[in-house]
This record gives C-alpha cells, structure tokens and sequence, in this order.
C-alpha cells in the first residue's frame, strides 16, 4: 500500500513539475532530432516484427470464427 502511495506522489509530483514550469530557453542540437527520429524507426519496425510474428495466429482466430460451426447440423433444401 505504502509502495502504491509513494507511485502515485512522485507522479504527481513529476506531473506539476512539467505542467508549472516556466520556459526553460534551452537548445536543442541536432543529434538530439537524430535520437528521437531514430527511436520513432524503431518503435515502427518493432512494431511491424510483432505484426509479423503473429500475423499467422491473428489469421487463424479470424479463420476459425467465421468457418460454419461442425457442432450443428447442415440445412439441406
């Protein structure tokens, strides 16, 4: 309980930190863009690895809900 209270006040804290802090008048230099647009890659790419690792299971669970249950009997006219 006391570990849930502790997580909730430093982020609280953090939050009112970012939300009431004033202009900072920083630089950011290039190599900073070029981390964040290589993470941004990154996260894609890993996210289209794990399309692909289950993209046969994803195919399957849709093949296998709309297949005619085997369970009833076929309507014959």
């Amino acid at each position: 309980m006391k570990q849930a209270v502790r997580s909730v006040a430093l982020v609280s804290a953090l939050v009112a930190g970012v939300l009431l802090s004033e202009s900072a008048h920083a630089y950011i230099d290039p190599g900073t863009g070029s981390i964040l647009l290589q993470g941004l890659i990154a996260a894609i790419a890993g996210a289209f690895v794990t399309m692909g690792m289950y993209w046969e299971r994803v195919k399957a669970f849709f093949r296998r809900s709309n297949a005619p249950n085997v369970d009833e009997p076929a309507e014959h006219d």
